[in-house]
């Protein structure tokens, strides 16, 4: 600006040579001064002010809708008639302007004529030896001279694109620019070289573009340390609206062929990258992470690109991805550790919270703990599936891994809990509800891993073992649990069965129905599956006890009434026990028969009938065996050892059928059952075969196991 200064001091009080004589502030080849004169007659009157002053530019007005330079009014592809037409009134006769006349054309937005001249005392330069003669006085100077014009060209030209943005209406200096811009690329073409770079001035308009289209997006985040939704929402909101007006009032003053709205485009895109680039640079949680993911990936292209006003005329293709892919990857990185952190340190909590429930022996049926520990981790995955399915798969495994370690937790606190109620140390009322309410959580949390492992991990199978492993022993210790806790209360009642008074009342039996029934109302709350195993194991349970005294020979008839009445009360015990299990909804419909044969074995006369009776149990209960055979036929009280040896000979085969060697473990009955002390009652000549000794030693060894 000193340069200036000294420029407009010298133009207003030029020094006066030798004889007298004013010098002009450059010399020029022409020995006589000569005005640049506006074409055609005019007279003084109609002579408008010209913004530039000073002598040699009385017809040089920028504003003046008659000047002779008709650049504006050009039609688009036309641009080398008009730009003859400005440099023609520039004749090769006469004085080119001074450098202050052509600044001032310049600040008067004449850019087209402006740039003329400049280009014109380049080419002086170039002819009087250019840089090479910067030694030289005249030479030196105006070198630094067009240096200045072109500065200050370039200067202005960034102040129309400013002022096109801040001011779509204000958009009429945007044809003096690209012509300005054309008129350099043809001075590029017909000079082999110069003192720029081809195509320069182009360059720096689009640099123009970025740096006002950054200033804007600067401007509009508001303060640096405002909330990243803030700032995010207000640089998707101004890049929309200043896109729009770009596209139908800012474009249409360019050249088509300068495709100005696709410049416009990615500098609007490469300003929204470096500032997400430097809010990547901060500090996030988890919340802002997630909002800054989101926009970066989905809501930028969904609602700033695909605008339905933009859409059409954005190619989002060619505009490549806002962050480089190591940026995303790290805060992709970031995020699932937080998530992790996070995750596990609110399970722990829940678990404490859980565990507060127990101490207070709540007698609730219900807990809230899966629910809880699943929404947990369905926030963090739907908040990722908006982001992207990458994202998405890599929280949802980052989950299925906390829920993995939670579930080894909550197994082991479980089992202490279960181990006090074993213990009797806590209050027996709340053992029951409790427990339910624990068992329940496993089938909420086995559908939930079995989703997400299909969806997302269905190769992790060893994890997925893992969880349901601990998951099995919460629902089995549980169902065992309460099992006991009702065969406890059954014990009593169980041991009046099968006696003289039993026969005479069934006192015991309804009494043990009753308990039954008193103990499933609660049970019945527990949910499915974990109801159905509850039910189906109490189902054969119950039926294996009733014939436990059987097989003992706890009772003997001594005539065919007894023999009778003793069928008549196992048949009407075994339907009450049907009925009783079918309304619980046991699928243990199997079981229902067992009694009654045995009835039908003790009630038949014929030894023939009772061969037949026996061949049916044996086909729907494979695991019985001739002992227990043996034992039902020394109820009766009236087979002689050759009619029972008879009876038993025709099940010689199934002393290669051990036990229930071959039968699902689900299927057997008989072989849950106590065997008889005697096991030589089968009376082949006083020798148990093989099979009834390794029934024996099945039957102690799982007597054993009972007792440890």
């Amino acid at each position: 600006m000193a340069v200036l200064r000294r420029m407009l001091h010298k133009a207003k009080s030029p020094t006066e040579g030798k004889g007298g004589e004013r010098r002009p502030f450059f010399k020029r080849r022409s020995s006589t001064e000569q005005e640049v004169t506006p074409s055609g007659p005019r007279g003084p009157e109609e002579r408008p002010m010209s913004p530039v002053s000073g002598p040699g530019v009385e017809g040089v007005d920028g504003h003046d809708g008659r000047r002779r330079i008709s650049f504006l009014k050009r039609s688009r592809g036309k641009t080398e008639p008009a730009l003859d037409t400005a440099t023609a009134d520039v004749g090769v006769g006469k004085e080119p302007l001074s450098v202050l006349q052509i600044l001032q054309l310049v600040k008067a937005r004449e850019l087209v004529l402006a740039d003329s001249h400049i280009i014109e005392l380049e080419g002086e330069c170039e002819k009087s030896g250019g840089r090479q003669c910067e030694a030289h006085t005249d030479s030196g100077r105006k070198v630094k001279d067009v240096a200045l014009l072109y500065k200050e060209l370039e200067a202005e030209l960034a102040a129309i694109v400013r002022g096109s943005l801040a001011d779509p209406g204000t958009t009429s200096h945007l044809g003096q620019l690209a012509l300005t811009i054309e008129q350099e690329e043809k001075a590029d073409r017909e000079r082999d070289s110069r003192g720029r770079e081809p195509g320069e001035l182009r360059q720096k308009w689009r640099q123009a573009v970025k740096d006002s289209v950054s200033e804007r997006l600067s401007a509009a985040q508001t303060e640096g340390n405002a909330a990243i939704d803030r700032r995010l929402g207000s640089l998707g909101d101004q890049t929309v609206t200043d896109l729009i007006a770009v596209w139908k009032k800012v474009a249409v003053g360019y050249p088509r062929e300068f495709e100005a709205f696709s410049v416009y485009v990615r500098s609007y895109h490469e300003a929204v990258a470096s500032s997400l680039a430097q809010i990547a640079q901060q500090e996030m949680d988890i919340q802002q992470l997630y909002t800054f993911l989101e926009w970066t990936y989905c809501l930028y292209f969904r609602e700033v690109l695909g605008h339905e006003e933009l859409t059409a005329h954005i190619s989002k293709q060619h505009l490549g991805p806002l962050l480089p892919a190591d940026t995303l990857q790290t805060l992709e990185d970031n995020c699932v550790s937080m998530v992790k952190a996070r995750v596990t340190k609110q399970m722990k909590k829940e678990l404490d919270v859980e565990q507060e429930r127990w101490r207070q022996e709540s007698k609730v049926f219900h807990s809230e703990l899966a629910n809880r520990i699943i929404q947990l981790l369905k926030e963090d995955i739907e908040r990722s599936s908006a982001i992207s399915e990458g994202l998405e798969s890599r929280i949802a495994k980052c989950g299925l891994q906390c829920l993995a370690d939670f579930l080894q937790s909550f197994q082991g606190s479980v089992l202490e809990l279960y181990d006090q109620f074993a213990d009797y140390t806590a209050r027996m009322e709340c053992v029951v509800p409790q427990t339910v309410a624990v068992v329940n959580c496993c089938p909420a949390f086995r559908d939930y891993i079995e989703r997400l492992i299909q969806k997302y991990s269905s190769d992790e199978q060893e994890l997925k073992r893992k969880m349901m492993g601990a998951l099995d022993k919460v629902e089995r210790r549980g169902v065992n649990l309460l099992t006991d806790k009702l065969f406890s209360e059954l014990k009593p009642h169980f041991a009046k069965l099968l006696r003289k008074k039993w026969l005479q009342s069934s006192e015991g039996f309804e009494a043990a129905i009753a308990t039954i029934r008193e103990h499933f109302n609660q049970f019945h709350k527990m949910k499915t599956p974990p109801y159905q195993t509850l039910v189906d194991g109490a189902h054969r349970r119950v039926v294996t006890e009733y014939l436990r005294p059987l097989m003992h020979g706890r009772v003997s008839c001594t005539s065919q009434e007894m023999r009778t009445r003793l069928a008549l009360r196992l048949n009407e015990d075994s339907w009450k026990l049907q009925e009783l299990f079918h309304s619980l909804q046991s699928t243990m419909t199997w079981l229902d028969l067992a009694i009654g044969h045995l009835a039908e074995i003790i009630a038949l006369k014929e030894t023939s009938c009772i061969q037949m009776e026996v061949g049916v149990l044996v086909s729907s209960y494979p695991d019985v065996c001739k002992h227990h055979i043996s034992a039902v036929l020394d109820i009766r009280g009236d087979l002689s050892p050759t009619t029972k040896q008879l009876i038993l000979e025709c099940l010689q085969e199934l002393d290669a059928h051990d036990g229930s060697s071959s039968l699902a473990r689900d299927r057997a009955l008989f072989t849950e059952i106590d065997q008889a002390t005697a096991i030589n009652c089968l009376g082949f000549g006083g020798t148990s075969t093989p099979g009834c000794l390794t029934q024996c030693l099945q039957a102690l060894r799982q007597r054993a196991n009972r007792s440890r």
